[in-house]
């Protein structure tokens, strides 16, 4: 097979050569749009159109790719490492990548882009919790997961388009289910989530499943303070517990210790004034 792909190779650049005599060069902001080769790479997408097989690339070596994983012209999904010439193939489309997802989808399969190898995953993400989801890895959502809905639709509370776009209307439909791959969120990615959220004043409470302010909400674990019934200062750990939710509600939340103080002042004047009142009656 390595020795056919070497005959094609030697075939594929006498051939380029004379089409390059006549193309005009590409300047270096250019270089993302090349069409041909060079936009296959590890871990992509490809289709052969010689034997009209859909394929992601494990590897690519001079003029030929490896492929763990290829969809027949059948449907027939096969995951034994095969070697295609690389002239033979191109970039796959947006139907071709779906009929792979899909397929991947009923065998509990992921693919990851970055090693260009397939897993197993039998991940089903719970009401709340951050997630990535994606085509073949590729088009990735960070977002926090609602539902499937009784459509079969995919629904977010909140989630961060691959541009960095934005959308938070806590019910964001993006597709039929079965045309996206989820898997659970890295931790840098669900650092780029909350760092967007917070560029607009906003951050996700999964375990409430709710956006709340930015300046009223402290992450699990973080200190903070509050007045107890005798209005004595405490100092706590944010757990998202009830008694954390119910203090931060009605205001009796603080991060630094000096707000604590000054709203005890504040309710021992209201104190001592009442009581002078009933000094006076």
């Amino acid at each position: 097979m390595f020795l056919l792909c070497i005959k094609h190779g030697f075939e594929y650049y006498r051939k380029e050569a004379k089409k390059r005599m006549k193309m005009k060069p590409y300047r270096r902001k250019d270089i993302k749009n090349i069409p041909g080769k060079l936009c296959i790479s590890k871990g992509v997408v490809v289709f052969n159109e010689a034997t009209l097989e859909t394929g992601l690339v494990g590897n690519v070596s001079g003029e030929c790719i490896s492929v763990p994983v290829r969809v027949t012209a059948d449907k027939q999904l096969f995951t034994d490492d095969v070697v295609m010439p690389l002239k033979d193939c191109r970039e796959a489309d947006t139907e071709q990548k779906i009929a792979v997802q899909r397929l991947l989808n009923k065998r509990h399969l992921v693919w990851d882009r970055r090693k260009g190898a397939l897993s197993e995953s039998m991940y089903i993400p719970k009401d709340g919790q951050q997630v990535k989801v994606s085509l073949l890895d590729g088009h990735v959502i960070l977002g926090a997961f609602k539902e499937i809905d009784r459509k079969g639709n995919l629904v977010l509370y909140c989630l961060m388009e691959e541009d960095g776009t934005l959308r938070h209307s806590l019910h964001e439909e993006i597709g039929v289910a079965e045309n996206w791959q989820i898997t659970p969120i890295g931790t840098s990615a669900r650092s780029r989530f909350a760092d967007a959220l917070h560029r607009e004043g906003i951050a996700w409470n999964g375990r409430l499943k709710r956006l709340e302010p930015l300046e009223m909400h402290i992450n699990r674990g973080g200190k903070y303070y509050y007045l107890n019934d005798v209005l004595e200062i405490c100092e706590c750990r944010d757990s998202s517990r009830p008694s954390d939710r119910k203090r931060l509600e009605c205001g009796n939340y603080f991060r630094e210790r000096k707000d604590a103080e000054l709203v005890r002042d504040c309710v021992r004047s209201i104190v001592k004034l009442n009581r002078g009142k009933d000094v006076r009656r």
